[in-house]
């Protein structure tokens, strides 16, 4: 037997034997474990990717900390995410709605007489007033204890909570920003909303 012959002979025993050329050999007879292969690589660098990121991944997006009361803080994320800007009485009104699927704890801003991006205060000191809504569980909307609510004084000169939405990029079809929130339920247990940030599309109506 030649020394080729020899050699080639080798090559399959080492092919046919060992890990390696069984995980070669399998490639060879089902050219259709490349696209496994392919798949499961774009998902591991998509996940590792995502690992590094500061931001939610998805399209529209709520973060920051929340507090209800004495429960203590907590972070809240928000999937469901949706904004509008609509016209009111002439004016530009901006709508900004934020839900947690899990918890169904939401954040609901009104902002009348949109400018463009900047600060707005929550009432604020307009006619109409700004609103901003803590809500702890959407699923219970007849427990009027589960609204946190910052809106214009009372009949008694008494303010039931304050906020303050920043937007720091305002086009047709996105917003950005920050937003902080405090807010009152009938029962005066307050809710605060710190430190968040959001992301959302804009619908046109």
């Amino acid at each position: 037997m030649s020394n080729a012959t020899s050699r080639n002979s080798g090559i399959m025993r080492f092919v046919k034997t060992s890990w390696i050329g069984s995980f070669v050999m399998s490639f060879i007879k089902y050219p259709v474990n490349f696209l496994y292969a392919g798949l499961g690589l774009f998902v591991f660098i998509l996940s590792f990717e995502n690992s590094f990121s500061d931001t939610p991944t998805q399209k529209g997006y709520l973060v920051g900390t929340l507090e209800f009361g004495h429960e203590g803080e907590h972070v809240i994320q928000c999937d469901v995410v949706s904004a509008s800007v609509r016209s009111e009485a002439g004016q530009k009104v901006l709508s900004i709605s934020a839900t947690n699927e899990q918890t169904k704890e939401t954040i609901y801003v009104k902002i009348f007489q949109l400018r463009g991006a900047g600060t707005y205060f929550i009432p604020g000191d307009g006619e109409s007033g700004n609103i901003g809504n803590i809500i702890h569980n959407l699923n219970d909307f007849q427990n009027k204890n589960n609204f946190y609510e910052a809106k214009m004084p009372d009949s008694s000169g008494v303010q039931n909570g304050v906020g303050r939405l920043n937007i720091t990029y305002l086009s047709d079809t996105e917003i950005e920003g920050n937003l902080v929130l405090i807010g009152n339920n009938p029962k005066g247990q307050k809710a605060v909303l710190e430190s968040s940030k959001f992301k959302v599309s804009i619908v046109v109506p």
